[in-house]
């Protein structure tokens, strides 16, 4: 007999996912802020500021490359931390 997925079922209640997704929220911006200013600043430039990664690059006087790093370090923070 299989057993019901109640973790899936209970994600579908209207409060209990408000719930999580503010709680992964919160710990996605404890991540955010646990980076770097440089990080925090490349992915406010990106992502709210709308900048190209190349735009960011020559704001921040850095070789792309950096800025894409950086931006890459951001992003992994913030699936582990969603993931949490």
């Amino acid at each position: 007999m299989k057993m019901p997925d109640i973790a899936g079922a209970l994600e579908q209640l209207p409060l209990l996912k408000s719930w999580i997704t503010r709680r992964r929220l919160a710990r996605m911006g404890k991540a955010l802020l646990a980076l770097s200013p440089l990080h925090q600043e490349v992915f406010r430039l990106v992502r709210f500021e709308g900048m190209s990664v190349g735009q960011a690059a020559q704001h921040l006087q850095l070789p792309s490359r950096r800025v894409q790093q950086l931006l890459t370090d951001v992003i992994i923070a913030l699936v582990d931390a969603a993931r949490r």
